[in-house]
């Protein structure tokens, strides 16, 4: 078998003094290239200027980078949102609300795990919350500190509290206010990595999600 001759340095000389123009065109190329001159010791112009285009170019195709990663993140959570807002609107009772959340966050959201509580009167079943204890209810009040949605790192009693269990494995919790008429609460979902949800992570898919439940549930029955 023959083997595909290898180009010495001198090929590559001849060919480009017999194709002068061979880099017209092929910008590209040349931005990827080290063309010393001749300077002493000091660095020349024209390399120091050839030097902060690349690194400009660097920047420029990592910015650009990480606006179509999170371009593409948003179109994910704008269509996962589409699904779950949707399956709101068809719920026929507060557990098919419960269902439709259930299905969404821990497949679509992937989380640990979430609830939905009700401060309310009314006896619910399960899987419904419902918290009816004024001291309890003040007590999760105040773990928002006068904020609409809370988001971060919270004591493991907090998190149960939010999640109205016991105890729960999960160290990190983003909540938000569920504020409709007669229809007070708290949606949570919450993560076993203690840095999931960090306090500078935005709440504003979960905001929105609550705003949809203060609007929907007040318009369907109970059960």
């Amino acid at each position: 078998m023959s083997q595909t001759p290898r180009l010495t340095e001198a090929d590559v000389i001849a060919y480009l003094e017999d194709h002068s123009e061979f880099f017209i065109g092929k910008d590209e190329l040349l931005a990827g290239m080290r063309i010393p001159h001749n300077s002493g010791s000091a660095t020349s112009l024209v390399e120091r200027q050839l030097a902060v285009h690349r690194e400009r170019n660097v920047e420029l195709r990592q910015r650009l980078s990480d606006l179509l990663e999170n371009a593409r993140r948003n179109d994910q959570l704008f269509e996962k949102s589409k699904r779950l807002v949707l399956a709101l609107i068809e719920a026929s009772s507060w557990i098919d609300v419960q269902a439709a959340l259930d299905d969404s966050l821990r497949k679509e959201f992937s989380v640990d795990a979430w609830a939905m509580l009700h401060f309310t009167e009314r006896q619910l079943e399960a899987p419904l919350i419902a918290i009816h204890s004024s001291e309890v209810q003040r007590s999760v009040h105040r773990l928002f500190k006068g904020h609409r949605a809370i988001c971060g790192q919270l004591p493991a009693e907090d998190i149960a509290q939010l999640l109205g269990v016991d105890e729960s494995p999960c160290r990190s919790v983003a909540a938000a206010h569920i504020r409709g008429k007669d229809n007070l609460g708290i949606l949570t979902v919450a993560s076993e990595d203690p840095g999931y949800y960090r306090s500078s992570v935005d709440t504003l898919f979960l905001d929105f999600i609550a705003d949809v439940l203060a609007l929907r549930l007040p318009q369907i029955p109970v059960s």
